[in-house]
């Protein structure tokens, strides 16, 4: 072969090379073989000719063809020849991660009866994208703003802050009142210990004579005869009724002298009204005991940021069928931050005030449905935080959850998913 032969064929072959390089891995077919399908969509979201279509994660063909009609965007699929579609099969769009390339997913549908054939038009299902995601997403950030708005807006104000002082203290002087009321009680069962011992030891004496006295008459009228034995027991019986009448007279006199005592009978007064007090407390007390439930919860949360793991329990204490009690540790082992709350409300809603990770806050949960549930915490006033959370029911009392701390501030801003199960 010459020079320019030699130059000739690699040139050819070179071309051949590129033909090929252009055809079967630039994805463009030479005399595609295969049948065509219509799909409908309402929108196609950046879908265009060239992307893959895939059915049940396998490659089966490409998209042909896409133009708008009136109503919607109609789809050309080039399917390949070996492969068939069963006319039940759900079509929709998917993405090769969030800014990947687009293609038409295909997964088989329930109790097929047939596959598609060539020409067939059918419906393809529409898929929430990215973009409607972060516009809900930025439609619940305002909501919570707003809502944290009006939560400084109630409790900046000065009145609300010094209602909630007032109720604090109000209830410490009703536990000193009642200490104070039990040291009185103690005290005159005391001094009064001997006064009550004697009285009692004049009743017994009392009660034994006219059992006597009674006695002798009914034996006296049981065996009257003639021979002066029943004026020797009239005497006798007078006798005893005599002394009887003696040891009463006695008594009465230390009863009287025991009540008539000014300090002592207002004492006797006083004792009277706490015990009716301290008696309807204890009847409130009790009703409020047999109310009371308890609910333990644990929950496991791993955070992809920083790569690790946290733990929190809490136990919920129902003291009415309006008002429970919180208290629980967050982050154990590790930040050991502390939650004690008081809170009011149904199980639709309610409000919470207290300490919330060791910090002075406020806290609101909703329900929005039998399964889902969300809470918004607003605490630290001097480095204010928001807490957001949000719990869905997966089976009997364990829910998957979702929480952000600090999601007011690009600093500290960390998310949390995990599981919790209540007991």
């Amino acid at each position: 072969m010459t020079t320019e032969a030699k130059v000739g064929a690699f040139t050819i072959l070179g071309l051949a090379l590129l033909t090929y390089i252009i055809v079967h891995l630039g994805g463009i077919g030479v005399g595609d073989k295969g049948y065509p399908v219509d799909v409908l969509f309402n929108e196609v979201n950046g879908l265009k000719p060239g992307n893959l279509v895939r059915y049940a994660g396998v490659d089966i063909g490409k998209v042909d063809d896409v133009h708008a009609e009136p109503d919607g965007a109609k789809v050309r699929l080039l399917i390949n020849s070996g492969a068939k579609i069963p006319d039940t099969a759900i079509v929709g769009i998917g993405a090769d991660g969030l800014m990947g390339e687009k293609y038409i997913s295909i997964s088989p549908g329930a109790e097929t009866k047939g596959f598609l054939k060539p020409g067939d038009a059918i419906t393809g299902k529409d898929q929430q994208g990215l973009d409607r995601l972060l516009v809900t997403a930025d439609s619940v950030l305002l909501d919570i703003q707003k809502l944290v708005q009006s939560l400084n807006t109630v409790f900046g104000d000065e009145r609300v802050q010094n209602a909630l002082i007032d109720s604090a203290v109000s209830v410490k002087e009703l536990t000193e009142n009642l200490n104070r009321m039990s040291a009185v009680m103690a005290r005159m069962a005391v001094n009064n210990e001997q006064d009550v011992k004697a009285m009692v030891t004049n009743l017994k004496f009392m009660s034994g004579s006219m059992m006597n006295a009674a006695g002798r008459v009914d034996h006296m009228l049981a065996t009257v005869d003639n021979n002066g034995q029943t004026a020797t027991d009239l005497r006798e019986a007078i006798a005893n009724l005599n002394a009887t009448s003696k040891r009463v007279e006695n008594m009465a006199v230390s009863i009287e002298g025991f009540v008539t005592d000014p300090e002592t009978a207002e004492n006797l007064k006083t004792t009277l009204r706490n015990a009716r007090g301290v008696s309807e407390k204890a009847n409130r007390m009790m009703n409020q005991v047999s109310n009371i439930k308890a609910e333990t919860s644990v929950e496991t949360l791993y955070s992809a940021g920083s790569k690790d793991y946290k733990t929190n329990a809490d136990i919920k204490i129902h003291t009415s069928p309006n008002d429970f009690v919180l208290l629980g540790v967050n982050d154990i082992g590790e930040g050991n931050k502390t939650n004690v709350q008081i809170g009011s409300g149904s199980d639709k809603f309610a409000s919470r005030v207290g300490l919330i990770d060791s910090k002075a806050g406020v806290g609101l949960d909703a329900k929005i449905n039998n399964e889902f549930r969300m809470s918004v915490d607003a605490y630290d006033p001097n480095d204010l935080r928001v807490k957001l959370r949000a719990q869905y029911e997966v089976a009997p009392e364990t829910f998957i959850v979702g929480e952000t701390d600090s999601i007011n501030k690009s600093e500290g801003r960390e998310s949390f998913v995990g599981m919790r199960h209540s007991f």
